[in-house]
Order: structure tokens, then C-alpha cells, then sequence
């Protein structure tokens, strides 16, 4: 039938017709299947994604190019990860049960026992124990053990290793005869598999991306694996706030499977954490388990992602901060508590806890989360625990965006703070929303530790040093911040980070001292950021231990020299950014190496206007690890490196620069890792000679002509032709 425009309406009738009747009828298989087979059966596991994986770790359990030497291999990842999934796929591939004359599998728990384990492996040998077995000793079945696998090809699977003291207790029993047998253990904690010497680095499993995520949830949902036209919708709304989590998939194919309806779906969709946390019993065993097991130090640090909102982001260097003004961290062998803190946090990563979504340039952690599973489980065992109640009171609510929230309207809106309210608060962050001017009143709340602010006027107020337990100052202002000189009195200031404009210290030689011993020094004073050179002359004596320093101002002579204030007296300064407002008309030149402190890894410089001739001086630094030259750092078409010898640098980022040609060999950066260009739009390739350092592990090509990006493909292709497999490329946004 067609009408008036010639349209032929059965044709589209009988499309969306079939589209519905095949809906209709994977619906009916659905529900007839649930019926014969009980949707309540225990199902197969479904391991998607992995296929890499599964290739290389059979080719390291039984290939021809496997040696014949006794090894372990690890397997790692979160809770629900699917460590298990694999592990059992593996142990059960018939090519497996094949080549091994024998094979177990044991559970470990947290508080194993030596006996058990032994008599759980002895079981999978042997089948049915005698009573015998169960009354000798850990020694007798240890010995029985080591005399059923002398000569034999042997596979056993330790699951979910906690400590590494379980591998020590049984290493003994398992004989090595080059017979090519194997370990295989699963963990939560990537050092386990450090300690017990891994043949290889451990396998650290990751979350499923979404087109992976959408499979497993199709195929948990669907006995036949095809999720109907009508419900991909509301599905792919779920399976994306699953984040890859294979465990919160199938809790949410739980919720839906015995309800094919769409409207289901979607009310599931639009309220899926709900539904998912009215029964935690389905995860949160599994989640205590890695809780249970966190050193007593570390449980306040973990539960303090709870007062994050969920699916937040925390800059590393703010949740540190955060940690030591909450009074979880405490000074270790002498160290700073920064680097205690630092120690914090890669043992939660190691134990994965926690998630790392953006990493620097260098290589290091920028931002850390943890999955909302995980989150729910913070709230729940701080609540159980009283955690976030006895906390409180040092600003800890259930949003750290900005907090207290009361107490950041009340700044916002020029009210007056009431002081007793607020007289036991350590944390006062109110950076998220823009105030007139740097609040007179917070002065007298003399218990902060940490403060941070966004004002129009972000210059602090004399009376500043009342608070002399402060810690943090973090200023964001639209104006140019003056630091006034009583700061010089806060003598347990650890980091003061100012975030924008040319400020100004001002002068300490004329602050009143009445110390018998002199001038005041801030002892464990680190970071001083975005201040004027100018102003920082008569400083640096009080600041004995300062790590961090940024330079924003004039920083080129009249002469055309690179000019800063003496910094020979930090002897413990690792990161100097030199960024320059003074413009100089013809390429300026370095200043002597000597002016560098000794100890400085990282240096970024920005607008310093330096002929590309001047970089050799950089090359004398005999510990700089990390150089970015950003926008105007240098000047000039061509960068011959010549002789030059960076002998530590890891870290070499180019940004925004009018560099067109470079030319280099790989004996001017012996240690590079990383070589990051970001925005050089004239240049034309990256030096193949940088292909032949050995210690190379990524270029990353990002805003840079086609050529350039091509070039690095090429130098990596190359490498992969030469057996070289760790070097990888990066690129993205590179123009034709």
C-alpha cells in the first residue's frame, strides 16, 4: 500500500512489526528456558575480555616456549574483578588438564591454617583421605606432599592470597625437577606477588571496558546472550554505571533478569545504586574481606573516601593534604609526613582499593577514586564504626566539594561565622565557590589545619597568624595575592599554594621578633607556590626544608640573562617552576648550573625565551629526572642537542613550542622513560635515534602535525621488529 508520497506503509509496518515479534519471541525462549532449567541454577561463569590474557597465561602454563623450570605466576586485582573466574577457566582449559599429570586447586583464607592447606591440595591429588592423613602433622603431609609430586608435571592454584607468609609456609613441598610445573595464585595485592618472586610481573587485571561489560551483562541477564531491541536502552544506561565492575554486573542482572519488563528496566536505570545497595549482602562480604585485611594505620585513610562524593576524583596531592590535617598520619623514622602519606597510598593502590584515572605527564598518580561499591562500603563501615560521628566535628560531611556547606554559604553571602559552632574545625575548604574577600572571621577558628579559598581579594588579613596550628593555605584569587609577613609566625605551616596572579611575599626582616633565638623558621614548610622573585629575597633563610617552589614574574635580566634569587640555601628543593613575565627581545640565555640547587629532580620553565643552544646547561643538573619546556621556554626552529648528556632525565615534555627540527642521538638521554610532545605544531618527526634507548616506554604525540605522529609510529614499529614490546605510542588531535 502506498500513500499520497508514494511511501509504502506495510513495508515499514512489517519492519518495526518483525522487530517487535523477535522482542516478543526472546522474551518467551527467556522465561520458557527459566522454566526448565530453574533461573535460580547456579550459572556459568562468564569470563569476557580476557582473551589476551588467557592466551598469554596458557602459554606460560604449558607452551613450547614455557621453561621447564619450576615458576609461580600471579594473577591480581579488586574484589569482583573476576580473578577467580580466570584462574578456574585456566585451571579447567582441557589443554591444561592435558599436559599436567596433576592438578589443585585451594581457597586461602585470611587466617589460614598450614594443615588445612596442605590436606585441601593432598585431596585434589588423591581424592578421598584416610584418617590417617587427618592425624599427622603439618611436617608428615608436607613430606607426603613433596613425594606424590617428585617427578611429576604439577599445577596448583592458590586463590586469594592475602600474605605472601602462606607461599613461605609451603614453598618447601613442591619440587622443582624441570619438568615445567606450576604456581598460579590470585591476589588483591600486587606486593604479594613481589614477595613470593614471580617468574614474571604479575598479570594486574583491569575493569572491563563497556563494550566487554555489555557482553558479560547479555550474557548474565540472557540464557541465550541477545538482549532484545526494546530493553538495550534502559540495559546500556545499567551496564554503564557498573564502571567495568564485573560484581556489580551481575548484581544488577540479578535485579533484572526474572522481570523482562521495560518499564522495570527503566525505573532500575533511573535508581540502579539504590537497588543495588538495598541488599549489600551480595557484596559487602567480599568488600570486608579487603578491609579486614588493612593494617589498623590505614583504615582512617580509606574511610575517608566515603567523605567524597561518589564517582569524585581527589587530587593526590589534596587527599594527602587532607590526610595529615585529619591527624591520620604520623611522623615515621624522621620522615615527612607527606611521604609517610605518599607510602599510604600506594599500599591502598597495591591492594586495589583504589582506582587511578589520570596520571601525569611523569608518570606519576594525578587523581584517585574508588568504585561506588566500594564507596557505599565507606559509609557503611564508617557509620558502623563511628567514624564519620567522631569527625565530624573536624569537618568531615558527605560532600568535600565544598564544606562545611553551611559555613561556605554563610562566607558567600558576607554573614558573620558563629565561632562556637565551629571551634573544633580542621578542614575548612571553600575554594568550590567565589567569595569577596579573604574572610576576616575564619582567623579566629584556631583549630583549622587546612584552608582553602576562592576570593575576588584573596590577600590575607595580618591576623592570618592566629592560626597557628594551620597547616595548608590554599588561595585562589582574581587578584594578586600580598602574603603578609606575620605568616613568618605560623611556625607548623607546611604548604602554602597560591593559585594564580604575580604575588608578593612580604619582607620578614621587618617582622617584630621576640625569640631569644631569632628570626622564626618554618620548619616543615615545603611547598611556596606562584610568587613573585621580587619579593623573595630575604626568605629562603626560614624555609630551610622547602621542596616545592614556583617563580611567576620578571625572570630575565636586562642583559638577557635568566635571573633568580639565590636558592643556594634549599638544599632539599626537588621541583622549580620558572615561569616569566618579562619580555626581552632577541633569545635570552641560561644562568650558571651552580644557581640550581643540587637536589632538584623537576624543572619546568615557561616563557623564558631561551635560545635552544642554552639547553646543554640544563644537562649539568646531576639529579633532574623531569624537564618540560612549556610555551616560549625556548625559541628557535632547531634543537641540536649535540654532546649533551642528560644522565638521569626520565621525563622530556614538549609543549607549545616552534620547534621544527631536533636532532639528537640516543646518548644525550641514556634513562629517558617518557617523551611527551604536546601542541609543536612545526615540528616534522621525532629523532629515530630515540627508539634505540633501551629504557623508553612511551611517546606520546598529542596536537602535533601528522608527520610527527608518523614518525613516532615508525620508531615504534621498528622496536616491535627488533623484539623490543614495551615501548608504546601515543597520540591523539594530530592535524594533517
Amino acid at each position: 500500500m502506498l500513500d499520497s508520497d508514494g511511501q509504502n506503509f506495510t513495508s515499514l509496518f512489517t519492519r518495526v512489526d518483525v522487530h517487535e515479534y523477535m522482542d516478543k519471541m526472546i522474551v518467551i525462549c527467556e522465561q520458557l528456558c527459566n522454566i526448565k532449567y530453574n533461573s535460580n541454577a547456579e550459572e556459568d561463569k562468564v569470563v569476557v575480555g580476557f582473551d589476551d590474557e588467557i592466551e598469554t597465561l596458557l602459554d606460560q602454563l604449558t607452551g613450547t616456549s614455557s621453561t621447564k623450570q619450576f615458576q609461580i605466576i600471579s594473577m591480581i586485582g579488586m574484589a569482583g574483578l573476576g580473578k577467580t573466574t580466570l584462574a578456574k577457566t585456566l585451571y579447567n582449559h582441557e589443554l591444561v588438564e592435558y599436559m599436567f599429570d596433576f592438578r589443585a586447586w585451594t581457597c586461602v583464607s585470611q587466617s589460614y591454617q598450614k594443615k588445612d592447606l596442605l590436606l585441601s591440595i593432598l585431596i585434589s591429588f588423591i581424592g578421598d583421605l584416610t584418617d590417617e592423613y587427618f592425624e599427622m602433622s603439618e611436617q608428615q603431609l608436607g613430606e607426603r606432599l613433596y613425594r606424590k609430586l617428585k617427578g611429576c608435571k604439577y599445577l596448583v592454584v592458590l586463590d586469594d592470597i592475602w600474605d605472601c607468609r602462606v607461599w613461605n609456609d609451603l614453598k618447601m613441598y613442591f619440587p622443582d625437577d624441570k619438568t615445567g610445573s606450576r604456581v598460579l595464585f590470585t591476589s588483591r595485592d600486587i606486593d604479594v606477588s613481589l614477595h613470593v618472586q614471580s617468574a614474571r610481573p604479575a598479570h594486574v587485571l583491569r575493569l572491563r571496558n563497556e563494550v566487554e561489560s555489555w557482553a558479560i551483562f547479555e550474557k548474565k541477564v540472557f540464557r541465550m546472550g541477545i538482549c532484545p531491541m526494546g530493553f538495550e536502552e534502559p540495559g546500556k544506561v545499567i551496564n554503564r554505571k557498573c564502571e567495568g565492575l564485573p560484581l556489580a554486573i551481575v548484581i544488577a542482572a540479578g535485579l533484572l533478569k526474572n522481570n523482562l519488563s521495560v518499564t522495570w528496566w527503566e525505573h532500575i536505570a533511573a535508581s540502579l545504586r539504590s537497588f543495588m545497595l538495598s541488599d549489600p549482602r551480595q557484596y559487602i562480604d567480599s568488600l570486608a574481606l579487603s578491609y579486614n585485611h588493612l593494617p589498623p594505620h590505614l583504615r582512617p585513610c580509606f574511610l575517608f573516601f566515603g567523605a567524597f562524593p561518589e564517582d569524585y576524583e581527589v587530587p593526590v596531592t589534596k587527599l594527602i593534604w587532607l590526610w595529615i590535617a585529619q591527624g591520620f598520619i604520623h611522623e615515621t623514622g624522621g620522615r615527612m609526613l607527606e611521604d609517610v602519606a605518599g607510602d599510604f597510598l600506594m599500599n591502598l593502590i597495591k591492594r586495589s582499593l583504589l582506582m587511578t584515572p589520570r596520571i601525569k605527564g611523569d608518570g606519576h598518580i594525578k587523581t584517585c577514586r574508588i568504585h561506588d561499591l566500594l564507596h557505599d562500603f565507606c559509609l557503611r563501615k564508617a557509620e558502623e564504626e563511628n567514624f564519620l560521628s567522631n569527625n565530624y566535628r573536624y569537618g568531615m560531611v558527605s560532600s568535600m566539594l565544598c564544606f562545611p556547606f553551611d559555613l561556605g554559604k554563610f562566607l558567600q553571602e558576607g554573614r558573620s561565622i558563629c565561632i562556637d559552632l565551629y571551634r573544633f574545625l580542621r578542614i575548612l575548604d571553600v575554594e568550590s565557590i567565589l567569595i569577596s574577600l579573604f574572610p576576616l572571621d575564619v582567623v579566629h577558628l584556631v583549630n583549622l589545619r587546612y584552608l582553602a579559598i576562592q576570593a575576588h581579594d584573596g590577600s590575607p588579613h595580618a591576623s592570618i597568624s592566629n592560626l597557628v596550628n594551620l597547616q595548608m593555605l590554599i588561595i585562589a584569587s582574581r587578584k594578586n595575592t600580598v602574603v603578609p609577613k606575620t605568616l613568618w609566625n605560623m611556625l607548623n605551616l607546611r604548604h602554602l599554594y597560591i593559585k594564580s596572579g604575580e604575588n608578593i611575599m612580604e619582607d620578614p626582616s621587618f617582622l617584630q621578633v621576640t625569640e631569644k633565638d631569632g628570626p622564626s623558621v618554618l620548619a616543615s614548610f615545603q611547598t611556596l607556590s606562584q610568587v613573585s622573585p621580587r619579593s623573595c629575597h630575604n626568605i629562603f633563610s626560614r624555609t630551610p626544608n622547602l621542596r616545592k617552589l614556583g617563580f611567576y614574574g620578571p625572570l630575565i635580566s636586562t642583559l638577557g640573562d635568566l635571573n633568580f634569587p639565590n636558592l643556594g640555601s634549599l638544599v632539599r628543593l626537588q621541583k622549580l617552576k620558572l615561569l616569566n613575565t618579562f619580555s626581552y627581545p632577541k633569545p635570552t640565555r641560561s644562568c650558571n648550573p651552580i644557581m640550581f640547587p643540587e637536589k632538584l629532580r623537576k624543572l619546568t620553565l615557561l616563557n623564558t625565551g631561551m635560545d635552544w643552544n642554552e639547553m646543554w646547561t640544563f644537562a649539568w643538573l646531576p639529579n633532574l629526572e623531569v624537564l618540560k619546556l612549556k610555551f616560549h621556554s625556548c625559541i628557535g626552529e632547531k634543537w641540536e642537542t649535540g654532546d649533551a648528556e642528560f644522565q638521569k632525565l626520565k621525563v622530556l615534555k614538549l609543549q607549545d613550542l616552534e620547534i621544527k627540527q631536533w636532532v639528537c642521538s640516543r646518548g644525550n638521554f641514556p634513562r629517558l622513560q617518557r617523551l611527551l610532545i604536546h601542541r609543536c605544531l612545526k615540528l616534522d618527526s621525532v629523532p629515530m635515534a630515540l627508539g634505540k634507548i633501551f629504557t623508553l616506554e612511551v611517546i606520546e604525540v598529542n596536537g602535533c602535525s601528522l608527520s610527527a605522529y608518523r614518525s613516532a609510529l615508525n620508531i615504534h614499529e621498528e622496536q616491535e621488529s627488533e623484539g623490543n614490546s614495551f615501548l608504546k605510542v601515543h597520540g591523539k588531535e594530530n592535524l594533517y
